[in-house]
């Protein structure tokens, strides 16, 4: 470890925040992390009711094999060792999800990409050809490798060598990061097809977003870790408190200091300041453009980005606990309510995502499940004011969202109603309360082609020592981003001070 005696505050101990400063304290830097939440993750998180872990994050995960690419990251940050040292358990799911059609019939949507096409061609036959060039682009962006981790370590020239070596690959990538799913969901024959893009991808939202994540399953470099969300949070902040990072946690930050266009430190919500050589914000975006710098700093970019593009939904988070053992259930599916009902946000809902965690044993007692559903909304804001005025109203609709909820299960899978024994409801008001994340979304700006061709400055021009990470630094979101953009926060300060950056240990 190189000792540097330079000072650097991180805002937030998300994934973001716990990346940068693992990677930070390795090389060498004195880091202090400031949480306004009592745990470790953001909003990859889990919590524990009457013994059954309810997890609103991880369903599966980039980098889980090995010499993939991206499983460097994990492996540098310890996001896959256990306390007791054990590497965490990966499980590869042959079946990814179904989805429930109109007409009866349920699309299972594979995670080899051979049995995904013979799938299709069951349900549409007419779309022979379309299934064909999917299945092909799929098998070829499966053996895409993800360079970008080391290439700090890399010469332009062998750089240029990857590119030239994987253009095709990297030409296909880019067409349908282009293309609208709803463009694309519109060149199918079959109603069936068209209904099923329609009930899983915002319409908006890039091809990519939709076609990268099932080709990862191919070769089984996404799966899920065991243990899910909170763990995988635990380990990385273990690694980065091992390497001499110092969390607070329930320390909320109400402004970054700034002197003569440079972050000098942060005055924290007690009126506390702690002063730095530089700052890192992995908060909540608009929070720390809006709120802890007034506003006063934004780029033509950023400004364009806040004010018109599209966000990730927020939720509603139904979290179940049954005395039951589900393993005779499909683990992922969408359900088509035979009844729509309405939010009361005004959201008409007509599927409903369900997890059914029988493949993780860490999530239930024995012999028992737990399942969460989720329902997205993109008002986000109107929970704020839903909440404060009409406080009553919200307690009495929680628990009417989930005993609805539990019906509609009962009717679907049978024998649920009369084993369930815990019933949890998470709001876009909870999201907003316990993780600040701008209108409860999830992931920040969504995937459409605009958002994923403009990048987001990690650095403010004329504002020097700040640093800007986390889920609102790269459309689409999502934990990898999370922990690269750590590291790269990383490389960057050591480039300012003039240090050479390593990922190892020490």
């Amino acid at each position: 470890m190189q000792e540097t005696h330079k000072h650097v505050v991180i805002i937030g101990a998300g994934i973001a925040g716990l990346s940068a400063a693992s990677y930070l304290a390795r090389n060498g830097y004195s880091v202090d992390v400031y949480e306004a939440h009592t745990v470790p993750g953001g909003l990859c998180t889990a919590w524990k009711r009457k013994g059954y872990t309810l997890d609103y994050c991880i369903h599966w995960l980039m980098g889980t094999k090995k010499e993939g690419g991206f499983d460097r990251i994990w492996d540098e940050l310890g996001a896959l060792v256990n306390e007791d040292g054990s590497p965490t358990g990966i499980v590869n799911f042959d079946e990814f999800m179904r989805v429930q059609l109109s007409d009866g019939e349920t699309f299972k949507l594979y995670g080899k990409i051979d049995r995904l096409r013979d799938e299709m061609l069951r349900l549409a036959p007419e779309d022979a050809k379309m299934i064909a060039r999917l299945c092909r682009d799929m098998r070829t962006l499966s053996r895409l490798p993800f360079p970008g981790v080391i290439k700090e370590e890399w010469s332009l020239w062998r750089y240029l060598g990857f590119a030239l070596a994987n253009l095709g690959k990297i030409r296909i990538m880019l067409g349908y990061m282009n293309k609208r799913i709803g463009d694309f969901t519109a060149k199918w024959k079959s109603p069936r097809m068209r209904e099923f893009f329609t009930a899983i991808v915002p319409q908006d939202w890039s091809t990519l977003a939709f076609i990268f994540g099932l080709a990862l399953q191919e070769n089984q470099s996404a799966g899920y870790p065991l243990g899910g969300s909170l763990r995988f949070a635990r380990n990385i902040e273990r690694r980065a408190l091992a390497l001499g990072a110092r969390i607070q946690y329930g320390k909320r930050v109400n402004s970054i200091l700034v002197e003569q266009r440079s972050a000098v430190g942060i005055r924290l919500e007690s009126g506390e300041i702690v002063r730095a050589d530089h700052v890192v914000s992995a908060a909540d975006g608009h929070a720390t453009l809006f709120e802890m710098l007034d506003g006063k700093y934004l780029t033509p970019v950023q400004k364009k980005a806040y004010a018109g593009w599209p966000l990730f939904p927020s939720s509603v988070f139904i979290g179940l606990g049954i005395g039951r053992d589900l393993t005779h259930l499909p683990r992922n599916c969408t359900l088509r309510l035979a009844q729509p009902f309405a939010l009361p946000d005004g959201t008409e809902v007509t599927h409903i995502g369900v997890t059914v965690y029988h493949y993780d044993p860490d999530m239930a007692p024995a012999g028992k499940t737990a399942v969460t559903v989720i329902i997205n909304t993109w008002k986000g804001e109107f929970w704020k004011d839903f909440v404060r005025d009409n406080p009553a109203e919200y307690a009495a609709w929680k628990t009417a969202i989930g005993q609805e909820v539990v019906k509609t299960l009962d009717t679907t899978f049978g024998n649920i109603q009369d084993a369930v024994e815990v019933i949890d409801v998470s709001s876009p008001h909870t999201v907003m309360r316990y993780t600040g994340n701008w209108q409860g979304s999830y992931e920040g700006f969504a995937p459409t082609p605009q958002a994923m061709k403009t990048r987001l400055p990690m650095q403010i021009k004329g504002l020097d020592h700040l640093y800007l990470i986390g889920q609102w630094s790269s459309a689409g979101g999502g934990l990898p981003p999370a922990g690269k953009g750590g590291r790269d926060v990383a490389i960057a300060i050591c480039r300012r001070d003039k240090k050479r950056f390593s990922g190892k240990m020490g």
